[in-house]
């Protein structure tokens, strides 16, 4: 389902349901809202680190210092989001294709092979022409590349990766904020509004995480359509 693409990520079935996709239902779910809720402190966050600029350029020394400390306490919660993102996204994983008790004939395992028989180019094409795609070199390509090679396996640890990158980043840009704090008045206003860079680097770096939890999705609906197609096929050929 698009509008909850995390929690779809893997591609759960509306026709079927066990156990073992209701646990990874449940920790997707989870992954959804630590995402939904770090990127509403950071913006918060953000939001309040200005007010204190503001503050702090009309001589407001004590706003200015309790913006600042409670936008900096945004970005700390946030950073704690996405250390709760990675924990359920490595279960995820682990859930699939580490654990010995999983059974190697529920779907969302026979289904790896199906991924490597999609047809990535016609998957973009439709997904282009209808404004859902952003330009091939901006994250699709990562992506199909990632999950025609490696499965849903090889997508989530895609996402492992640049989650953890989102997070190195987030964690210097509040290193950043926290040097600023130091400082005082004009000074302190100039150095906390010079960092659009570092909030335009964590920003895009939500973008593009959101964005490959898009195309994962995706990918993972068609390679179960596909399956269910060969499934009926068989079944056909066999009655016949």
């Amino acid at each position: 389902m698009g509008g909850g693409v995390i929690r779809c990520t893997i591609g759960f079935s509306i026709d079927r349901s066990n156990d073992f996709s209701e646990q990874l239902e449940r920790r997707s779910a989870a992954m959804e809202r630590s995402f939904r809720d770090g990127f509403f402190r950071l913006q918060q966050g953000i939001g309040r680190l200005h007010d204190a600029i503001d503050a702090a350029l009309v001589g407001d020394e004590v706003s200015a210092a309790e913006r600042f400390t409670t936008g900096l306490a945004d970005l700390d919660s946030c950073n704690d989001e996405l250390t709760a993102l990675g924990e359920e996204l490595v279960r995820v994983r682990a859930d699939l294709f580490e654990r010995s008790e999983v059974d190697a004939s529920d779907p969302l395992v026979t289904r790896e092979p199906f991924f490597a028989a999609l047809d990535y180019e016609g998957i973009y094409a439709d997904l282009l022409s209808h404004g859902a795609a952003l330009p091939r070199h901006v994250f699709w390509d990562e992506v199909a590349t990632r999950v025609r090679e490696g499965g849903s396996h090889g997508g989530l640890r895609l996402l492992d990766r640049q989650l953890r990158e989102l997070q190195s980043d987030l964690r210097s840009f509040i290193a950043v904020v926290e040097s600023i704090g130091r400082l005082r008045g004009r000074v302190f206003a100039r150095a906390l509004h010079d960092t659009s860079r570092e909030i335009a680097t964590v920003m895009l770096g939500y973008t593009r995480l959101l964005t490959t939890f898009t195309y994962l999705a995706i990918l993972c609906e068609q390679a179960s359509a596909l399956q269910e197609s060969a499934l009926v096929a068989d079944e056909v050929a066999a009655a016949s």
